[in-house]
């Protein structure tokens, strides 16, 4: 069952922290629209193989790009909004100094890890679109796929450097 967080949601402040905030919540409005695109994509793939016999071509390798990438673009949104599954098993008994100061860490390792996968998707884009891979049915670059995911990494990691700042300044326990 859901419970209350010890430390409610704070929304961020500041010029850096709104355009944080925004930048994250226009990505996640991007991924929102690429669902519905998704999912009208995916009924009319599933009434054209019921009715006429025919899906729309590549619609498996389509859904499988859309949310890999609509996926990415949501982690941002979620890490400042709060919203990450975590298991506070081990820390229900902390006080909230000690889990604020987990949480901290949680968030600079969240930031280096982002980072890190920014740069080796990046790197692995790079190398898929030299190669000249494509999908098989459709024969869609593969590389495409990963143009929004870069960026969503590296916004992840700001928006996890950012609420490292936030449970640092101990604004998440106001």
């Amino acid at each position: 069952m859901a419970e209350a967080m010890d430390q409610p949601y704070v929304p961020p402040s500041g010029p850096i922290g709104k355009t944080i905030e925004w930048a994250c919540a226009a990505m996640a409005i991007l991924a929102g629209l690429m669902f519905c695109i998704e999912s009208v994509m995916s009924v009319a793939s599933v009434v054209g193989r019921a009715t006429i016999g025919e899906p729309v071509p590549g619609d498996y390798e389509l859904v499988q790009m859309l949310s890999a990438m609509g996926i990415a673009m949501c982690l941002p949104y979620c890490q400042l909004k709060k919203g990450h599954v975590f298991v506070d098993f081990f820390t229900l008994w902390a006080p909230a100094g000690l889990k604020r100061a987990l949480d901290a860490i949680a968030a600079l390792l969240l930031a280096g890890s982002s980072f890190v996968l920014a740069w080796r998707i990046w790197e692995g884009m790079l190398e898929m679109r030299e190669y000249g891979e494509t999908s098989m049915v459709i024969s869609l670059p593969v590389w495409w796929g990963y143009i929004p995911v870069v960026p969503a990494f590296v916004l992840l990691g700001i928006a996890a450097l950012y609420t490292f700042g936030q449970e640092l300044r101990g604004e998440a326990a106001r």
